[in-house]
């Protein structure tokens, strides 16, 4: 497996041929996940995985381990270079020295944006209640009743659980060392689908919604993740990172039998529609020219084929990312950084917005100086998204109802604040950054690079 490294830009360099390859979790797109990540030429602290080798699903998993730095590796002449932006937050003590300078500089219970402005007229509640580490990726099942999430928060590595919308106590469904993330739950409701490197890198895994013994559904050396459910039950549509390109790419598998496989296009971040009649796929992919910042997609499944490509969302000054349906799959719901830094971190500052299905009619459903991400449709009508706006990231949701209006503007604002207090950001962005270089090695993540480097579109040469 070829080293990976941090992207340290926005941008991203031209195709120099077709191949494109797969995904990783709130994103999204988080012990580090919500980002994944792309090749480039310089040198970056890598971590190792061991050797691949075939498991059944009762077998016991190999643990991912922490290795040292891994010397640069230059890209072969013709590779791409396809980031896979924000799937995941580096965790640990930065991570939480940064949560910590954000929540004292905005306030614990802030809900106004900087002109006054309650965003979601109020309409805004905690979810989840991680007093260490975080919860991330939501998934809610069909009927509205319950969620499952990846977290940190009884230890350093994700393990995914499951929890009651309207309650406080939570199921813990993985407990294996290693990180378990990005869950999806089946249409049904029985069963969830998520990414696991329990073998030595990221491949997809379901589980009874119970619990239990995982069965592995991918098993090459690519890197695969970002699993969704079609209506039927049967097909998942997931990321994979080609290995001969670097590029990512959404295939289909029929869980029912893996050995076959069906490529549809490029793209990142799949999102099926839940909508029977509408064989649909929705994800993220950047432009190929000009700012190279992500936009949100659609493509239609046709005989097992990807036809139709449709560009639903982009902008000139805002990454779009972390795309979902809403429960009836005539609207989308998407997170935007606008003029996104270049330091290759999860955004100080990000928002939640929903479009219709055709592009028209954007609303945005936060207006302030949080990081708001990973969204997902609810079926009462709320979307559930993480927030660091409680100190640290934690589930919320925000009634679509109190959402305003957007412009007709091809490009997005930013919030009020966050020039204003640019000043006071990068001092403690500064002080974070001291804090984290004397940080020991034992408090560093022990994920692998590819969850670690977050970026908001395609990396140049």
């Amino acid at each position: 497996m070829r080293p990976v490294r941090t992207i340290q830009a926005l941008r991203s360099a031209p195709f120099a041929h077709l191949a494109f390859a797969l995904c990783v979790a709130c994103a999204g797109g988080c012990s580090t996940l919500s980002g994944l990540v792309s090749s480039m030429n310089e040198p970056k602290e890598e971590i190792s995985v061991p050797a691949r080798r075939a498991t059944a699903s009762s077998a016991t998993p190999v643990p991912t381990a922490s290795a040292g730095p891994s010397s640069s590796d230059e890209q072969s002449a013709g590779a791409v270079a396809t980031s896979a932006p924000l799937t995941m937050p580096r965790t640990g003590v930065a991570a939480g020295r940064r949560s910590s300078l954000i929540s004292s500089a905005n306030g614990d219970a802030r809900r106004m944006n900087d002109n006054g402005l309650t965003e979601g007229g109020g309409n805004i509640s905690q979810v989840s209640f991680a007093a260490e580490g975080g919860d991330y990726a939501p998934d809610v099942d069909r009927s509205g009743s319950f969620m499952v999430f990846a977290s940190t928060q009884h230890r350093p590595t994700f393990d995914i659980y499951r929890k009651s919308v309207d309650g406080r106590t939570v199921t813990q469904l993985t407990t294996d060392p290693s990180d378990d993330l990005m869950p999806s739950i089946a249409p049904d409701g029985t069963k969830i689908a998520f990414a696991s490197n329990r073998n030595g890198n990221w491949d997809i895994y379901t589980m009874p919604i119970t619990g239990g013994a995982p069965t592995q559904i991918t098993f090459d050396a690519d890197e695969e993740v970002q699993p969704t459910w079609a209506p039927d039950g049967r097909r998942l549509a997931f990321s994979r990172k080609n290995g001969r390109t670097g590029t990512w790419e959404i295939w289909i598998v029929d869980s029912a039998t893996p050995g076959l496989r069906t490529f549809v296009c490029e793209g990142f971040l799949p999102r099926w529609s839940p909508v029977e009649e509408r064989d649909t796929l929705l994800f993220q992919r950047a432009r190929q020219r000009g700012s190279r910042l992500y936009g949100v997609w659609t493509i239609d499944i046709v005989k097992g084929e990807g036809m139709n490509p449709t560009e639903i969302v982009s902008a000139k000054n805002a990454a779009i990312l972390q795309p979902s349906w809403s429960p009836d799959g005539q609207k989308v719901v998407f997170t935007t950084v606008v003029s996104p830094d270049t330091n290759g971190e999860w955004p100080e500052q990000s928002d939640i917005w929903i479009v219709n299905a055709d592009g028209t009619g954007r609303i945005g459903l936060t207006n302030s100086r949080f990081r708001n991400m990973q969204p997902c449709w609810g079926a009462d009508g709320k979307v559930y998204f993480v927030s660091n706006r409680g100190g640290s990231e934690n589930i919320w949701a925000i009634a679509v109802d109190g959402a305003r209006n957007g412009t007709g503007s091809v490009e997005f604002a930013a919030n009020a604040g966050k020039k204003s207090k640019a000043t006071a950001d990068a001092e403690a962005a500064k002080a974070a950054k001291l804090a984290e270089a004397s940080a020991s090695s034992a408090a560093k993540s022990a994920v692998p690079e590819l969850l670690k480097a977050d970026t908001y579109a395609n990396a140049p040469e």
